[in-house]
């Protein structure tokens, strides 16, 4: 039985035109999911747009696994003074 605090899982971008230039809305997406699946998922994507000579895809998919973390990171260290 899912939690209900989970968010609900967006509908995942098809490629570059699709997801336009928006790397922080996708980067809180995947932020609140699990880190393990959600970087999974988004190696999938980049992978995917790299064997389809698609490389402004698996940049932005690069980039927004780089917002993840840092979101993540973000949200980890809390109120520990540490910025």
């Amino acid at each position: 039985m899912p939690m209900p605090s989970q968010p609900t899982p967006m509908p995942l971008p098809r490629d570059f035109t699709d997801h336009g230039p928006c790397v922080e809305d996708l980067a809180r997406a995947f932020a609140a999911q699990d880190a393990a699946t959600s970087e999974a998922l988004i190696e999938t994507l980049a992978t995917q747009a790299i064997r389809q000579w698609r490389l402004d895809d698996a940049t932005f998919w690069q980039r927004v696994k780089f917002q993840a973390r840092m979101i993540r990171a973000r949200q980890g260290s809390g109120s520990s003074g540490k910025h």
